[in-house]
């Protein structure tokens, strides 16, 4: 379960664990609840209603351009290996550089949105330093840069109504 967390705009801002909505909802003052889902997280003391959307009592200004990094390349592909198609989790992902480093001229003009792809540990091993079609690999789809990461529209229907902020 996951919790959308909104800006005081009513823009999505984030998504969080439904877990981390449950703390925050309990501890932090600058967030307010506005649905629950029709579910409950019982502990051996208390039960807590799971929090579907928060709203953060303060703006924050979204950033203005998505960093590339490990973190959200994997974000991007959806955890899945972009040449074997395998699930990806925290032990078996990496990002390769469908371009190899070596033919650039320097480091930073290789990890771009367009050249950096999710990867099993395996490919990326497979591939070494060598362009998909010199190791007889292929990509699912060509890396592109993202338009955004907030799915609010493919998340549970009681987000839905939030999704015409985005």
């Amino acid at each position: 379960m996951r919790t959308l967390i909104l800006n005081l705009d009513f823009k999505p801002l984030s998504i969080i664990s439904a877990n981390r909505g449950i703390v925050l909802s309990l501890y932090n003052k600058n967030m307010s609840v506005l649905e629950y889902y029709n579910l409950t997280y019982t502990s051996e003391c208390d039960i807590f209603d799971i929090p579907a959307v928060m709203l953060y009592n303060k703006f924050v200004q979204p950033p203005k351009k998505r960093t590339v990094s490990k973190r959200f390349i994997l974000l991007r592909d959806n955890n899945i290996c972009q040449y074997c198609q395998k699930k990806l989790n925290i032990h078996t992902s990496s990002v390769d550089h469908v371009i190899p480093v070596s033919l650039f001229k320097s480091r930073a003009e290789a990890n771009t949105w367009d050249n950096l792809v999710a990867c099993c540990k395996s490919c990326n091993t497979k591939k070494s330093n060598l362009k998909p079609e010199e190791a007889g690999m292929k990509l699912i789809r060509q890396p592109r840069k993202p338009s955004g990461f907030l799915t609010v529209e493919s998340g549970p229907e009681i987000w839905r109504k939030y999704a015409c902020s985005v």
